[in-house]
Order: structure tokens, then sequence, then C-alpha cells
């Protein structure tokens, strides 16, 4: 899966810009800096456009956002309500995404589908336009469908008389997002742009052996990413004196995911599940990006010509990062009580794109650290007829940590790190053959990003703060057979 973080440092782009363009404009801003200061009327200027063109601006545009977090919407009317924590239960049409030996369980076949999903995406990101300027946003974001059809058969397994053959056919999105903002500071204006979104298409094989299931399942994941960023400076002084940056980052990854389950009922009561999920093998897999940069400031800075640059390299990578993922779960149901609780655990990785062109600027360099999220639910039939579910759940990311140093920090192109805690309520409705749940995901993370200051020359990275809210409305509902 390829979360959302929106303010990752795309470093091959700015590598480029250092090469190409950042010596040009930094000559610009010595100058401007040496002048303004004796004149006590420093306001940014084409310093500005440094910071933005070679260091900050590129700290907030990549189209591949990975090691931030890797659940930012919970699949599956039950497992969403709550709060993901669905391994050592998995019986319904989203199980195969949690345990593929759940279905076993499942008591008849059924078609479930997950109608629009609607979110609010908000965040900020400390200094992410300029010193002093945060760079904030808030988009709506409509989930596409999902679903999944359980078909059940053969023989009944005891105790509960459940056919022990169960084959699902499903369509997950657990990932989607869109964002479009723009911010102006002064003279400066800075729009980004970003959509992001993972489909997971497979099928899934589970058989009940008594109080024992076991399940495998396939799937092909389709993740699409863009991203853009455009920068604009002019000063008041002098509209030839000024500085724009473009840049759009494109990636498509197409892989497959192999996945193992186990569901074990102890007791009428207690249950226990065990899913492990491979690493994302890649079928195909493309990496585009365009950056166009241009800068004049001649008038007020004679010793610096105006000048330009394109940079359009074909021929590039994209790894899938999706790592090992290994879930364990307990669920303990009495009447009409179930709490459950999960731990997913996600194995560390670490991979280079296009590492044979490091000295162009185009190496991409991706870590995975080994972390452990957990969630934890509980549900209540009121009637028998009306579960409402309640859930909390944590999404820690798997990036290295920033931290204030010299140099490259920490040498990769994801040291974004966004903690995110999140918790989930819904309310359904049951009948012999149908079920609807509505409810709500809502989630917060906090962390850092760094950010490079123009008169330090970008060379020091400082650590800075960002902040983001996911809250999510969803509507889902089955049949069964």
């Amino acid at each position: 899966m390829r979360s959302a973080s929106y303010s990752e440092s795309q470093r091959p782009l700015a590598e480029l810009t250092r090469i190409t363009f950042c010596a040009m404009v930094r000559a610009m801003m010595c100058n401007r800096w040496i002048s303004s200061r004796r004149s006590g009327a420093w306001n940014g200027g084409v310093s500005v456009a440094i910071i933005a063109a070679c260091g900050v601006f590129f700290g907030s545009a990549r189209a591949r956002a990975d090691g931030v977090t890797i659940r930012p919407y919970l699949v599956g009317a039950r497992a969403a309500g709550m709060g993901g924590a669905a391994t050592a239960l998995a019986d319904d049409g989203a199980g195969p995404y949690y345990n593929p030996g759940g279905i076993a369980f499942a008591m008849a076949s059924s078609l479930s589908l997950s109608a629009s999903v609607y979110g609010l995406v908000s965040g900020a990101q400390k200094d992410g336009l300029s010193p002093g300027n945060d760079f904030t946003y808030s988009d709506i974001n409509t989930f596409p469908v999902s679903t999944s059809a359980v078909f059940k058969w053969g023989p009944r397994a005891e105790p509960d008389g459940a056919p022990v053959n169960a084959l699902a056919v499903s369509v997950f999105v657990p990932e989607s997002l869109v964002i479009d903002d723009r911010k102006t500071a002064g003279m400066e204006t800075e729009f980004r742009t970003m959509s992001e979104q993972t489909i997971w298409a497979g099928m899934t094989y589970a058989r009940r052996f008594g109080r024992l299931g076991l399940g495998v399942s396939g799937y092909v994941l389709i993740g699409t990413s863009t991203a853009s960023v455009d920068y604009n400076l002019m000063t008041s002084a002098d509209s030839s004196d000024f500085a724009v940056v473009s840049q759009r980052t494109d990636q498509t990854v197409v892989g497959l995911v192999g996945a193992f389950g186990a569901r074990y009922d102890v007791s009428d009561h207690l249950k226990l599940g065990l899913s492990v999920f491979t690493q994302e093998a890649a079928i195909y897999q493309d990496r585009r990006y365009f950056l166009r940069a241009a800068a004049a400031g001649e008038d007020l800075v004679p010793s610096v010509a105006p000048a330009s640059t394109v940079k359009d390299p074909s021929g590039l990578h994209a790894s899938p990062t999706l790592p090992w993922r290994i879930q364990l779960g307990g669920a303990w149901v009495d009447g009409p009580w179930t709490f459950a609780a999960d731990a997913m655990i996600l194995l560390p990785l670490d991979v280079h794109d296009d590492a044979d062109r490091a000295n162009e600027g185009l190496d991409q360099h991706i870590k995975r650290n080994l972390v452990v999220n957990g969630s934890v639910g509980a549900e209540y039939f009121v009637r028998g007829k009306f579960p409402v579910r309640a859930g909390f759940f944590t999404d820690f990311a798997a990036s290295p940590s920033p931290h204030d140093n010299f140099g490259d920090n920490p040498n990769t192109d994801n040291y974004t790190h966004v903690n995110r805690y999140g918790g989930s309520l819904s309310i359904g409705y049951r009948t012999e053959h149908t079920a609807t749940d509505v409810g709500t995901i809502i989630s917060y993370g906090s962390g850092q990003t760094i950010r490079q200051e123009a008169d330090e020359g970008f060379e020091v990275q400082h650590v800075t703060n960002m902040t983001n809210l996911f809250a999510y409305i969803f509507l889902a509902s089955s049949y069964i057979f």
C-alpha cells in the first residue's frame, strides 16, 4: 500500500535543481541578502525563491508516498466499525483483506457492496511555503465502490453447520487520496496537487476443518500516484525579478501479493486468527517526472543573468514498497457482545530505484523500518437487529525519523515521519437476508518532516512539524443468499 504523505521530499528533483539551477539563484539570493540587510528591508525576495526552488519547495512534492502510514482508511463495514480488529473474525465480504481463512466460517453466500465513502482530508506543514508561512490544505475526497462476493458450498461443518468450502472474488480500495490546494504569502504563491489510489483485485479460497479454517488469496495491485507543485514569485519592486518552478511526478506500479490465513475457534467464545501477506512483487512499474525552473533578477542583481532549466528524464523505475505483513488477532464472543484485538507487524524493506543513475540525481531510495500497529474494537447487537460498533487503531510510520543534522537526512526519499491514531463508530440494521451499516472513521496524525534554510545554503536540514486529519463517512450493504 502506498499511503498518503503529502510533504515527503522528492530528492532526485532537488538534486537536479541544485546542479542546474540553484547556483544561479543562490548568487541572486546572496547579493539580495547583502543589499537588503544593509538597508534593513530584507523581506525574502528572490531568497524566498531559493527556498522554494532548492529546498522547502521540493520537500512538499511527492508522488511516491511511502513509509508514512499503512491504513488511512479501514476496509469493510464490520472491520471499519471495530477499528480494523478483524483478523480473528473475517467471516464477511471484507474478510479476505484481513484473514483469508476467516471466510471459511461464513454461514452463507453473500454479496457485499461499499457505496460512496466521503472524507475530509486536511493538514498543515509548518514553514511549508517558506519560513513563517505554513502550508495548509483541506479537501473533500470520495472513494470509489468496493465489492466482494463470497460463495459457500459443500458439506456442513460442525458445530454451526456452515458449508466447508468458500470462494471469494473481491475488489478493495484501501486507499484513495486527492489534494488540490494553494497558499499565497506576500508575492509568492504555491500550488500543490496530489492524487493517489491503490486497487486490490483478487480471489480467495478457504476450507473449514471443524473449528479450523484455512485460506489462501492472490491479489493484483494497481497503484497510481501523481503529484505536482507550481511555485511563483514576483517582487513588488520590479516585475522582471521573478522565479518560477513547476514539477510533476507520475508513478504507476502493478504488482502481485499472496496471502495465507488461519482462524481457529478455541471454543464457542474464543476465536484466534493469523494471516501473512507477502511483499508485493512488481509486474509493471513506471516513474516519470518533469521539472522546469526559471528565474531572472538582472535588473536588481546585475551580476546574475536570467536562466532556466528543464529536466524530463526517461526510463525510470518505481519498485513496489508494500512489505511483508503479519497479523495476529483474538476475539471473544458472548451473546450480543463481541470484543476483538489485532496486532499488525510490518517487516522492514529497503529499495533503490535507478541506483545506477545516482550521479544524475535520479536514484530513489525508499526505506521502511519494522513497525507494529494495533487495533481494538467492540460490537453489541441491540435487540438482535442493530449492531453498534466502536474501535480504536494506530497507524505508526515505518519511515526513518528526521533529525537536525548536516547533509542527507536520513539518506532516503521518505523521511517524513507521521504517526496516526484513529477511532471509528458505526451502527447497522440486520434482516434475514440484508445488512446495512453507516459509520465514521476519524484519525489524526502528527510528526515531522524537514525543511532547508536559504541563508544556510540549503545544506543544513531542520526538522519541522506537520499534522493531518482524516474524517470519513461510509455506507455499506450486503445481501446474504
